[in-house]
């Protein structure tokens, strides 16, 4: 919903509205361990074998993978959201007044289950253990309905609702035609309710076939019984103050210093925190900067220069993959290019920025944060051709220089380039066809490692989530 009124002596109101119905679930595999087939197999029991589900045995030698599967279903994830604004422009100060109100439902399940598979990227098959007794531990390759290896989190359950008030006021001030002055302040007010559950271990004929099997001897269940209750509230002010100078038409000079937050919303959850404290508890994110910048505008193209300066606070924040809580300051200073040019039929826009990065608080004081390079940048020349220009080809080239795995920066992910491209035809004066090309060189570039280290002179392995490899996608839009 969105109305706009006028009112009397030039006051105005403006009201934007949401209210969303949002469900859904998402299954993906995480590798929670990596090793030979024998090593694999001696977890479970000294005299263990690995067979394929076929029934052929599995070669001592080769890897295997042992996968926690995210089996997460989205129950209740409804929103609502409203902004409601009264303004008034008087000569040379514009005003406005505020009031920001949205409601969140986070209701997820999180439903792990563990299964050997094989390593190989062609289609890998599932693995089935096997012990001394001949007695199969596992079936179709599950092991377990849970996730009794490692330290991820097993069963979990959250149910809070995350209710946000926020009056706000904006002030713009022209001082002659060259110097602008714009200041704002908002004052969050959170409430969350709710609650969240761990897991308890249970029997259960998960298949209905009236047979408890050795993976449904030890299920994992939401454990409703022993939930934990959610109710605490939060607040803080965040404000800013932007100063601009136009130096003449085509450049500018510009400056600003803010402060902001972010609740933590269910990260905080799991953390073994009083939950009905809010005082009790790092429930908020916190964000200083402080930026200055030039904009220069051309015939043909602009370029805008910033240098910042950030500090940011992470703590208390729960990481489930790892089972631990993120406790971290940082600090970081850098500069970002961006701009564009057209000559003729050919345009080219790029951007890049370089981030000096470190960590402020803690055992990792002084190293960069975990997958922080020290480079980002794109660049996307194209060029349009036919009688109205409607046509046009380019490619896209993202890019970033080499990070560390880990806030221990003792592991490096190598930097990459990945190249896209595409085409968009105009084939009739309604019909039009475009054509994407992602990764055109199928490159690999590793975002994620959950390695931090290795150890020289023996086998390691290491588990990293790539970019995805090449697509290509065609579409046909027609007006009519």
């Amino acid at each position: 919903m969105e109305a706009s009124f006028e009112l009397a002596n030039q006051w105005k109101i403006k009201n934007n509205g949401r209210f969303s119905l949002n469900k859904g679930s998402f299954v993906s595999p995480f590798p929670s361990e990596i090793g030979t087939a024998s090593a694999i197999a001696t977890s479970f029991a000294p005299d263990a074998q690995l067979q394929f589900t076929d029934g052929t045995a599995v070669n001592a030698n080769s890897l295997v993978a042992r996968i926690h599967m995210f089996d997460v279903t989205l129950n209740n994830f409804n929103n609502f959201v409203n902004d409601f604004k009264l303004s008034k422009s008087f000569e040379t100060i514009n005003v406005t007044l505020g009031y920001f109100k949205a409601i969140q439902n986070i209701s997820m399940s999180w439903l792990w289950n563990s299964y050997l598979q094989e390593v190989n990227d062609d289609n890998a098959r599932l693995i089935n253990v096997i012990d001394g007794t001949n007695t199969n531990l596992s079936q179709n390759g599950l092991y377990a309905y849970g996730t009794p290896f490692g330290v991820i989190a097993v069963t979990e359950i959250m149910i809070p609702q995350y209710n946000v008030s926020a009056p706000y006021a904006n002030l713009t001030i022209e001082i002659a035609d060259a110097f602008t002055i714009d200041a704002s302040a908002r004052y969050d007010l959170g409430r969350v309710d709710g609650s969240f559950a761990g897991t308890v271990q249970t029997q259960f004929d998960i298949n209905n076939d009236g047979i408890i099997s050795q993976p449904e001897q030890s299920v994992s269940a939401i454990d409703n019984a022993n939930s934990t209750a959610v109710n605490y509230e939060y607040d803080y002010f965040s404000y800013s103050l932007g100063l601009n100078y136009k130096i003449n038409k085509r450049q500018s000079l510009f400056t600003r210093i803010s402060k902001g937050a972010s609740a933590k919303a269910d990260r905080i959850l799991f953390a073994d925190l009083n939950y009905q404290d809010g005082e009790a508890i790092n429930s908020l994110d916190f964000i200083e900067q402080l930026e200055a910048g030039y904009k220069r505008g051309f015939n043909n193209g602009a370029l805008y220069a910033t240098i910042f300066h950030a500090k940011t606070s992470e703590e208390g924040g729960f990481e489930a993959t790892s089972n631990s809580i993120i406790e971290n300051d940082y600090k970081s200073y850098g500069i970002e290019l961006e701009g564009f040019y057209t000559i003729s039929n050919v345009n080219l826009r790029g951007a890049v920025t370089y981030t000096k990065a470190e960590i402020d608080s803690g055992d990792n004081e002084g190293n960069t944060p975990r997958r922080q390079p020290d480079l980002i940048y794109n660049f996307i020349p194209s060029y349009n051709f036919g009688k109205e220009k409607q046509n046009a080809i380019g490619i896209n080239f993202v890019g970033q220089t080499k990070a560390y795995a880990q806030d221990s920066n003792e592991l490096i992910m190598p930097g990459f380039v990945m190249i896209n491209g595409f085409a968009n035809i105009g084939i009739t004066k309604s019909l039009n066809a475009n054509i994407s090309v992602n990764n055109i060189f199928d490159t690999i570039g590793i975002t994620e490692v959950e390695e931090g280290s290795i150890v020289e002179n023996q086998t390691n392995y290491v588990r990293a989530r790539p970019l995805p490899g090449r697509s290509m996608t065609l579409g046909l839009q027609y007006k009519f």
